[in-house]
């Protein structure tokens, strides 16, 4: 798919320029016994108003286990989230990244690679949610991958515990694939939490775009009607 370099982006936003736009797709949530695996509907956006920095607002919602269609786990992002009826919101939270320089890899790094590799940019972030937490970001990007970890947590008195945060986005096959590890939960260790395969969506009202398009609504509709309450909805919107 055909990328075109988003109007009034910043100079310093060019190496960042491949995530601008909306991505839905599927993921995966799990932490131990705290949060048990499950399959999730997931939604990115990533803008910029002309300043040196993209803002990203990030949407995680449980699935309707009663309307929703197995995945595949190697299919494109909006072809899984096509076969998924979101449920109720998990999480949600908005981070701003900045650019803060350039440098070029290391002489290692550049040992086979026929030519000159792209320049490492720098990056700072900051992020906050509605579940009471707030967190300051440094990491990289380098052509089409990006790694960030936090260098600060800080959180509301009645908020989740979280210690440590790292994430790491890469851009595969035209899909956006990202994890998140964490230690959290009174746990010391930082162990994966969070997944997600995203597609990017040109037109965000499409209907083919939309999530739980592949569905039959009909058929929807006769097992919403038979049925108790989603599996998933039992489960309580954590970090």
């Amino acid at each position: 798919m055909a990328f075109t370099l988003p109007d009034d982006l910043a100079p310093e936003l060019y190496p960042l320029a491949w995530l601008a736009g909306t991505w839905r797709g599927y993921g995966i949530l799990t932490y131990g016994e705290t949060v048990p695996e499950q399959a999730v509907y997931q939604e990115m956006t990533f803008d910029h108003d002309g300043g040196p920095y993209l803002r990203q607002t990030t949407t995680i919602w449980t699935v309707d286990a009663t309307r929703s269609k197995n995945l595949d786990f190697e299919m494109p992002g909006l072809q899984g989230a096509s076969l998924l009826a979101p449920a109720q919101i998990w999480s949600t939270e908005t981070t701003y990244w900045r650019p803060v320089g350039q440098e070029q890899p290391d002489d290692a790094d550049t040992k086979g690679s026929g030519g000159p590799l792209t320049p490492v940019t720098r990056l700072e972030l900051v992020s906050a949610d509605p579940a009471g937490h707030v967190a300051v970001w440094e990491g990289w990007i380098q052509g089409p991958r990006a790694h960030v970890g936090t260098q600060a947590v800080g959180r509301a008195r009645t908020a989740v515990p979280v210690e440590e945060m790292t994430r790491m986005f890469g851009l595969v096959g035209g899909d956006l694939m990202w994890t998140q590890d964490m230690a959290a939960f009174g746990q010391s260790e930082v162990t994966t939490y969070a997944s997600g395969r995203l597609g990017r969506v040109d037109d965000v009202n499409d209907p083919a775009a939309q999530p739980g398009s592949a569905l039959d609504p009909a058929e929807s509709a006769e097992e919403s009607s038979t049925s108790s309450a989603p599996a998933s909805d039992d489960a309580e919107p954590n970090v």
